[in-house]
């Protein structure tokens, strides 16, 4: 599991502008806490697509599956696990699941330009915690000099989405991108390489095993300003079912405050 309960516990993210969703905050929270009559009747069936194994940046969806949040919004979820080898965005567009938990906006402004039907339905994160990192003392010290490393290591899915950004504003290119396993193996041993990693993630593997600090780089303090950890659905599914929709919202965003503000033990046993 990774270590973002750790990070919030002794504010070392809540103290740099993480707070509870920012697109989901339509919902008025203080409304929601009373379940709605939906509660009473048979549960919907509903299933979400998350984008990796289940982890700890996934904890206020199986918060609300484990204390019956979503029960009470009248809702029977089925969270299923991501990985390298699961394509659950292409099952969302096929119709054999009903959600899939985006990374960032990059894609979904992607799909929109390229005519895909799909819509985003709310933000988790309201900062991405995606992150560069690279070795100190090896003249890649700044945010803008990590174009200049020897190689930049990221995942296939990254050079679709945030890679782009780092094109466009700061100057990258393609070919220094090389590829990015989930092993820091590569990053440890080439102290002239750069890879991509998530802020409660990738720097304490990093550290763990190469026994010293990473310099880390937020791309949210360096004008990434998207929201990460979204919720999409087909278009047709989002206009064919709002209430749906919104009780899924509503319910996952109660799910997020009992986690990171209640008792989450059982939501990590299950993760």
């Amino acid at each position: 599991m990774r270590n973002l309960a750790k990070l919030i516990a002794d504010k070392r993210l809540s103290g740099r502008g993480w707070r509870l969703p920012a697109l989901a905050s339509a919902l008025a929270l203080p409304l929601a806490l009373a379940a709605p009559a939906a509660q009473a009747q048979a549960l919907t069936k509903v299933s979400y697509g998350t984008n990796w194994l289940a982890e700890a940046e996934h904890g206020g969806f199986y918060q609300a599956l484990v204390d019956g949040t979503y029960k009470k919004y009248g809702l029977d979820v089925t969270i299923m696990q991501g990985g390298p080898s699961n394509n659950f965005h292409l099952m969302m567009l096929s119709g054999k699941i009903d959600f899939f938990m985006g990374s960032d906006m990059v894609q979904a402004m992607s799909a929109v330009a390229e005519g895909i039907p799909t819509l985003t339905v709310a933000g988790i994160f309201q900062k991405d915690p995606q992150v560069l990192m690279s070795h100190p003392g090896e003249g890649l010290d700044t945010f803008e000099s990590l174009k200049n490393a020897h190689v930049i290591l990221v995942s296939k899915a990254s050079v679709a989405s945030f890679y782009r950004w780092l094109e466009s504003a700061w100057g990258f290119s393609e070919d220094k991108i090389g590829p990015y396993n989930f092993n820091p193996a590569p990053f440890i041993a080439d102290k002239k390489s750069v890879q991509q990693g998530f802020a409660t993630s990738e720097p304490f593997a990093v550290e763990k095993v190469g026994g010293s600090k990473p310099n880390v780089f937020l791309f949210a303090d360096n004008g990434f300003n998207t929201v990460a950890t979204t919720i999409e659905g087909r278009r047709d599914f989002v206009e064919k079912n709002p209430d749906v929709v919104q009780r899924f919202v509503d319910a996952s965003v109660i799910g997020w405050y009992h986690y990171l503000y209640g008792d989450n033990k059982a939501a990590n046993e299950m993760i």
